[in-house]
């Protein structure tokens, strides 16, 4: 009994799994009379879509297989620029979707923006003030101004006094000072404040060096025409105590003409007077100090400390004291504008770069016209020295008189000599102690290209000898000699 019940759960057991597996399913295929819509997905302008499809309740089965339905893109339209006005921003161009209404390129603010003119001065710049400037809008007539930069000084040394000058305002730069006269009618103490403003005060001088440098100015500053007589303020004043400088230095140095010291009381200026006065009485020089009341209208001269750093200089730019050569280094200097140190600086020589002619046969450097030829440089030289001097000239540059050891090498000197138009008689390193001509190189003298009849020794010391142009050949001579008026050196390439 109990083994019919086991088998009964088996079999009972086997026929729930056969029923859902494969085998079953192929022998009895689903005959699919229950199925469900798939609904279909509509494309949009970035996803894809699906078509409408179905499948089977009850054994999952897709009936009809639904299919993807490309993203549709999206539908541009352009969204136009609006101009900025001058009280609105406005718009860049831009692009939506008309579909989806995505922003597919976006609209950049623009900045509300007037339409200016050009600008017009209303006053210049000068090196020690700002200038200023005004445009107006085309559209609104709106203003604006603007503030120009001062200029920046450039000085200039004048070759005759030293001094450095601006070109711009002809400000004067001694011992670390700046000095500059100015041509505006004021009282001295609106004077006082003009050089105040500009970050200096009204001139002191303490020195016979200060008071050059301001008649330098005063000579230089043309003045207001149809005067009888200009002054320039100073920052002299006096009161109880005596005369003094607004800065507080010592009134040691002083320079009063024969006109000066006329007033006693206070509010009384020093004044400093021009070579331009026209007064009948006047017997004042150029410079002399005069007191003057404090209410005249005169032209006033500031001035300032440079504040300058230890070691810190103000070069001009270099000037060529000697050009560099393909033989000699050059030299060149500037100068400090604010001190006066000079500094010096060697220029380089110059590298030789050979040039073949076809036209003369000769390797000619472009820049000294020097020539190569067999490892060797050739350089004639038009001055006129004695056989001695000639062989220290070349020595100094590093060579030696040219010697000429070859029937070659006398065939490319002739030919150098005459690319060059070289016509004169020339010093060469030939020469004898009486016995025996030599070179100086102590190369081996075998090779000749005396002229007929020489070397001849004429007179007692014609022991040098020199080449002549228009033959080539060699002749000796006294060391001397007048005829003689250039040389030829040779360098080891």
């Amino acid at each position: 009994m109990k083994k019919l019940l086991l088998l009964t759960l088996i079999l009972t057991v086997c026929m729930a799994c056969l029923s859902s597996c494969k085998l079953i399913n192929k022998l009895f295929p689903c005959k699919h009379k229950n199925t469900v819509t798939d609904a279909a997905v509509a494309a949009t302008c970035t996803q894809d879509g699906l078509t409408e499809g179905s499948h089977c309740v009850k054994c999952g089965e897709v009936v009809v297989a639904q299919k993807t339905i490309t993203a549709l893109g999206h539908t541009e339209v352009v969204d136009n620029a609006v101009t900025a006005t001058c009280s609105s921003t406005g718009l860049t161009e831009g692009k939506h979707c008309s579909v989806c209404n995505s922003i597919t390129q976006s609209q950049a603010v623009v900045p509300e923006a007037h339409n200016y003119g050009e600008w017009t001065i209303l006053t210049e710049a000068t090196c020690f003030s700002e200038g200023e400037k005004t445009r107006s809008c085309n559209t609104c007539n709106i203003k604006e101004n603007t503030a120009i930069a001062p200029i920046a000084h450039s000085f200039v040394q004048n070759e005759e006094t030293k001094l450095f000058a601006c070109e711009y305002c002809d400000a004067r730069i001694y011992a670390g000072h700046l000095y500059a006269a100015f041509n505006i009618p004021l009282n001295w103490y609106d004077a006082y404040i003009a050089c105040e403003k500009m970050g200096g005060h009204l001139v002191t001088i303490t020195s016979d060096g200060e008071q050059v440098v301001i008649n330098d100015i005063i000579s230089s500053k043309p003045l207001p025409s149809e005067v009888k007589e200009y002054f320039y303020w100073a920052g002299g004043l006096i009161n109880s105590s005596g005369w003094k400088w607004i800065t507080g230095e010592a009134m040691d140095y002083t320079n009063w003409g024969p006109q000066g010291l006329d007033g006693s009381t206070a509010n009384w200026h020093i004044a400093l007077t021009t070579d331009k006065s026209l007064s009948a009485n006047s017997k004042m020089q150029i410079g002399d100090w005069e007191d003057l009341r404090h209410t005249a209208q005169w032209g006033f001269i500031c001035e300032w400390e440079l504040n300058i750093l230890e070691n810190e200089h103000f070069f001009t730019d270099w000037k060529i004291i000697t050009e560099a050569t393909c033989f000699n280094d050059g030299e060149q200097y500037r100068i400090c504008t604010h001190c006066g140190v000079e500094e010096t600086e060697t220029i380089p020589r110059v590298e030789h770069n050979f040039i073949f002619s076809e036209a003369t046969g000769v390797n000619a450097c472009e820049h000294c016209s020097a020539a190569l030829y067999n490892g060797h440089i050739y350089k004639t030289f038009e001055v006129k020295l004695s056989w001695f001097d000639a062989y220290k000239y070349c020595n100094n540059l590093e060579g030696h008189l040219a010697t000429i050891t070859t029937a070659e090498e006398q065939v490319f000197i002739e030919t150098y000599m005459s690319s060059q138009l070289f016509s004169a008689p020339a010093w060469i390193g030939l020469y004898t102690d009486g016995d025996e001509w030599q070179w100086v190189t102590d190369e081996t003298f075998e090779y000749t290209n005396w002229g007929d009849g020489e070397p001849n020794c004429n007179e007692k010391n014609e022991y040098f000898g020199h080449i002549i142009n228009d033959l080539g050949n060699w002749n000796d001579v006294y060391p001397f000699d007048d005829v003689v008026t250039s040389l030829i050196c040779e360098w080891e390439a």
